[in-house]
């Protein structure tokens, strides 16, 4: 094994506009240009779309796995979102990997995660040795170690077995369900120390009343929403990268056979 290796797969740095230079030159970390938004979004065909595949495959399929799912494939469709920020330069990933945060007991005291590498390939990253290491340290020393970590894997991107960390820790994006504690709406910040560019936070599903199209106009019926609650870094991510995304999460949500395929 090598004990020293590139932390993440890079392809070269992109020509950005004036404005992203401005951008990236007026926030220096990833925890201060946070931008908000939410899609509430009709989830029934959804819905039946994951029951359809559960009945094929057998397998346990979430509206979490489903969501990453659709997530991946928006980065897919909108490569320029998938970026780093390293020394002032955008870099594209070559890669799409998913971050799912987890909390791993029931009173929700702990938080764990895991990466979908490639997003349709199966893969597991074990937190364990970088959790019990921090949980070593002072509290003191914690903000010393994650910034040196933010440095070397994330600006130098560098990555060493000794550090006890994973490869690519956080992937393109992180995604937790805010829904499985019964909430329908929160906002989660972004990790300097993570290098993402987007979060997204899923809520409870609930029944509400909606306009539906007839032949007179429109009626009132019920139907499952979700709100999709997204904080983005706008050193990558503007107005147009989010109004483009929004309208391909529209459209696969509205009809994700067609646009997932099965």
């Amino acid at each position: 094994m090598k004990l020293l290796a590139r932390n993440m797969s890079l392809s070269a740095p992109l020509r950005v506009s004036s404005w992203r230079k401005i951008a990236i030159g007026t926030w220096n970390r990833g925890g201060d240009p946070s931008v908000y938004g939410i899609l509430e979004a009709n989830v029934g065909p959804l819905l039946k779309y994951i029951e359809n595949l559960k009945a094929k495959s057998g397998a346990r399929i979430t509206l979490s796995h489903a969501v990453g799912r659709i997530i991946g494939e928006v980065l897919k469709r909108h490569p320029e979102i998938n970026c780093v920020l390293r020394f002032g330069r955008v870099y594209p990933r070559k890669t799409i990997d998913v971050f799912f945060q987890v909390a791993t007991d029931s009173q929700g005291k702990d938080l764990s995660g895991m990466v979908i590498r490639n997003i349709r390939a199966k893969g597991d990253v074990d937190y364990k040795k970088m959790k019990d290491l921090i949980g070593l340290l002072p509290g003191f020393f914690t903000k010393m170690i994650l910034g040196f970590g933010r440095i070397f894997n994330l600006q130098l991107n560098l990555w060493s077995p000794l550090m006890g960390t994973p490869r690519d820790a956080f992937g393109s994006l992180m995604l937790t369900n805010i829904g499985s504690l019964g909430l329908d709406l929160a906002f989660a910040p972004l990790v300097p120390y993570s290098g993402i560019p987007l979060l997204v936070a899923v809520g409870a599903v609930e029944m509400k009343p909606v306009a539906k199209p007839n032949g007179d106009g429109f009626s009132v019926g019920v139907a499952p929403l979700m709100k999709l609650c997204v904080t983005f870094d706008h050193r990558i991510i503007d107005g147009i990268h989010a109004a483009k995304m929004t309208k391909t999460l529209k459209a696969i949500f509205a009809n994700p056979d067609a646009e997932l395929g099965s």
